[in-house]
């Protein structure tokens, strides 16, 4: 598998640790956890997007045999993504397609600019990057959009499945042929 920084094949992972304005955890956390969810998300209209998670992080807890707790001077919010793409792209989609959604969550972060000056925006971004060091993708050569078609063939193959119960052979290489033929 091909890696490089923050990539997979056509895969970016981006990783946004943002210090938090020092008051502004509460308010975040609800705006946050009042975000629709599925369809109805704002990440949902990033077109090639896999996954993204928003978090708010307070503490640090060592996985080794102490268990110690570092307490964050500033809380974290945690934005990491995985998209198709440049990260110039997917930041230009974010200020188009999420511009107030993504101010909202942002907003309560140290010299946050806001998405209208893209430019200020992706700079923040950028000064707020961490590069991702472990990276994998389940499906690494296919695209969101892909992966999507691939789902509704298989939709199409079930439904023409279903329907094909108890058809002569004849009959059955018939239909799938009307069916299927025009995908060779």
């Amino acid at each position: 598998m091909q890696l490089r920084r923050n990539r997979v094949r056509g895969a970016y992972a981006l990783t946004v640790f943002a210090p938090i304005v020092p008051g502004h955890e509460d308010v975040l956390r609800s705006y946050i956890e009042g975000l629709p969810v599925g369809a109805a998300s704002p990440l949902a209209r990033l077109r090639g997007l896999h996954l993204a998670r928003i978090q708010i992080f307070d503490e640090l807890v060592d996985q080794g045999h102490g268990h110690r707790v570092d307490r964050l001077r500033f809380r974290q919010l945690l934005f990491t993504s995985t998209f198709d793409g440049p990260l110039d792209a997917y930041l230009d989609e974010i200020c188009s397609l999420l511009g107030p959604d993504a101010d909202g969550w942002w907003e309560h972060c140290v010299g946050y600019p806001g998405t209208a000056d893209r430019a200020a925006f992706k700079a923040w971004i950028r000064a707020h990057q961490v590069d991702t060091n472990l990276f994998a993708s389940a499906f690494p050569p296919a695209t969101v959009q892909e992966m999507l078609e691939g789902l509704a063939l298989r939709e199409q193959v079930a439904a023409f499945a279903a329907g094909a119960q108890g058809l002569d052979a004849a009959t059955l290489q018939s239909r799938f042929l009307a069916t299927f033929g025009a995908m060779r």
